[in-house]
């Protein structure tokens, strides 16, 4: 479905490209065999301002009706959650990106990320498929380790995910959340994208503080505040 948008998208602007250069050539051969008769200054004043407004009629044609337009805005927050191991069952210890909330670890499988802490101390992220098996099938969550500053990450990217796979951090260490979700089931793109940091670790206490940024507009990828623009 997503590939047959994608042809259909590009098939649209490629026959609205067509109509558009049609357009503007009909509109110049008109111009021009109307104003060459005009004398002197004063035609060559209207051939300028005439090409100028036929030039912006082709511009404004040239945009596209059907493409996605973001309308939320990029969301950004921080949030305690719990390790799944050594702590009470009533505690949250999971997180839903799409509603932005953490949730604990039940058999509805709500969430996208479980948390747990290791021997070492370090947090491990656990992408929902690998808790909800086959229930979960249709909710793929890809993973990819920030290796730069975080804060300098404002766009995701499309590539470098490693899918339903765990991934260990330490505190301050950083990853890009690729989600599948069906809350674009209907929409040209299927996926939305977030990047979280680990800010504190307790080991003792099983608690862990993380950072999110992200963005709730299917199919873009923008970390900068507002709502994104492409």
């Amino acid at each position: 479905m997503f590939e047959r948008s994608l042809i259909g998208d590009k098939v649209k602007s490629s026959e609205q490209s067509l109509e558009v250069s049609q357009v503007r050539r009909l509109l110049f051969a008109v111009i021009l065999n109307s104003l060459s008769r005009l004398p002197g200054r004063a035609g060559s004043r209207r051939i300028l301002l005439l090409i100028g407004a036929t030039a912006a009629i082709g511009t404004a044609a040239c945009d596209d009706p059907f493409a996605p337009r973001a309308t939320t805005s990029v969301r950004t927050d921080t949030f305690i959650v719990y390790a799944v191991s050594g702590t009470p069952v009533n505690v949250p210890a999971a997180f839903n990106i799409v509603f932005f909330t953490p949730l604990r670890l039940e058999p509805t499988y709500g969430f996208d990320l479980a948390f747990d802490i290791d021997d070492a101390g370090k947090v491990v992220l656990i992408p929902v498929r690998l808790v909800g098996g086959a229930v979960t099938a249709g909710r793929r969550v890809g993973l990819q380790r920030i290796t730069g500053a975080y804060d300098e990450v404002t766009r995701a990217p499309t590539a470098g995910y490693q899918y339903d796979s765990t991934l260990t951090l330490d505190m301050g260490d950083a990853a890009l959340v690729e989600l599948q979700t069906d809350i674009c089931q209907f929409q040209t793109s299927q996926l939305v994208y977030a990047k979280l940091q680990i800010t504190a670790v307790d080991p003792d206490s099983r608690t862990i503080v993380f950072r999110i940024t992200y963005d709730p507009n299917c199919g873009f990828r923008s970390f900068l505040p507002g709502v994104p623009t492409n």
